[in-house]
């Protein structure tokens, strides 16, 4: 048994037919399937507003997998299993939740936490500088990629592709008009974190244009992200 996610384009109630929209990835596995000599038979479970939506649950199994692929946390990485269940213990420990009380089931898990531990996750792979199989800005829900472009600029990759070596992109015009970037006050200024080929994205597009394209809203650097990229608060 495999799991796949669709999301429902059409419902014909009159004719019995769902649309279902699916990755090439799943749609193949599914084709896979039916090539056998028998009818294939698909579960379907609906998610709520409230609750863990496929696209979570499946982000955050990829970060999982991500992490357990670069092999980097101590004795305690032994099975993806046991990686898995540590992270469940960590998030459980932090929002004071029972033992076993977290979930991602799409049955049992709801929405905001499952935003939480996703954020966990990317705060791990930034710090530890993993690598990611997919592109957060394409997974995360609108509200949380501020938590994202923050971490970037913090941990100094690409809030795009998550490359390093990236670096700090005002958002807003510096050093013009005569005025000394170093020696200016940088905070509340907005940035993003950009690796070279995004950086020049950037001013080809057009501050905007290109928030609007990947929906960043940009940072505005506070003493933290100042004192990382040794930028003067004055």
């Amino acid at each position: 048994m495999t799991e796949l996610f669709g999301q429902v384009n059409k419902l014909d109630a009159n004719n019995g037919l769902v649309t279902l929209q699916m990755s090439a990835d799943d749609i193949f596995k599914l084709y896979q399937y039916s090539a056998v000599d028998q009818p294939q038979v698909l579960s379907i479970i609906a998610s709520d507003e409230n609750g863990v939506s496929p696209q979570q649950r499946k982000f955050a199994f990829a970060l999982l997998n991500d992490i357990w692929l670069a092999q980097v946390g101590g004795e305690w990485l032994e099975t993806p299993v046991t990686l898995k269940n540590h992270f469940y213990a960590c998030y459980e420990y932090y929002y004071g939740l029972d033992f076993g009380e977290f979930s991602l089931s799409i049955g049992k898990g709801n929405k905001t936490a499952a935003n939480q531990f996703i954020n966990m996750l990317l705060d791990y792979a930034a710090t530890h500088n993993i690598g990611l199989s997919v592109k957060p800005l394409n997974e995360l829900e609108t509200q949380e990629i501020a938590h994202w472009e923050y971490q970037c600029l913090m941990n100094k990759c690409c809030v795009i592709c998550g490359q390093r070596p990236s670096d700090l992109h005002h958002l807003e015009t510096v050093g013009a008009n005569g005025g000394n970037r170093e020696q200016m006050n940088h905070l509340k200024l907005r940035a993003e974190q950009l690796c070279r080929e995004h950086h020049q994205m950037a001013g080809n597009m057009g501050v905007m244009t290109f928030l609007a394209t990947y929906h960043l809203v940009g940072i505005k650097i506070d003493e933290r992200i100042a004192a990382v990229h040794h930028l003067n608060m004055r």
